[in-house]
């Protein structure tokens, strides 16, 4: 079975980054209060809620914010991923992780040699 994920990436300065970041989470709570809201209506929403818990569940795990906790910050010489400042254990510990991953996979290096690809085509 493959697992297939979405990973978008952004570039941006410190203050577009945390503006963005800020809406997405309160999207994601506006979101889940809304069908909170919706599965408790009336008794067939409640049943149809009680039908979807496992995927809802499923679903809430995938997007917990706490698992994409850490930004890794561009332009150094080594790999520096920036945890939010009010994380919790569970999400200090997946922003180690992405840093492990980072150097693991020689993040760096391959992002230095794809500028240099690209600054050669360009010229």
């Amino acid at each position: 079975r493959i697992n297939k994920v979405a990973v978008l990436v952004g570039v941006c300065d410190g203050f577009v980054g945390n503006v963005t970041l800020k809406a997405s989470e309160g999207l994601a709570k506006m979101i889940s209060t809304t069908l909170r809201a919706e599965f408790r209506r009336n008794w067939l929403t409640r049943l149809a809620g009680l039908l979807a818990m496992p995927v809802l569940s499923a679903f809430k795990r995938r997007m917990d914010p706490r698992r994409y906790n850490g930004a890794t910050l561009l332009g150094l010489k080594g790999v520096v991923v920036k945890s939010h400042g009010s994380a919790d254990r569970f999400a200090f510990e997946h922003a180690i992780e992405t840093a492990s991953d980072e150097v693991r996979n020689n993040v760096l290096k391959r992002i230095t040699d794809q500028i240099q690809l690209l600054q050669r085509v360009a010229a």
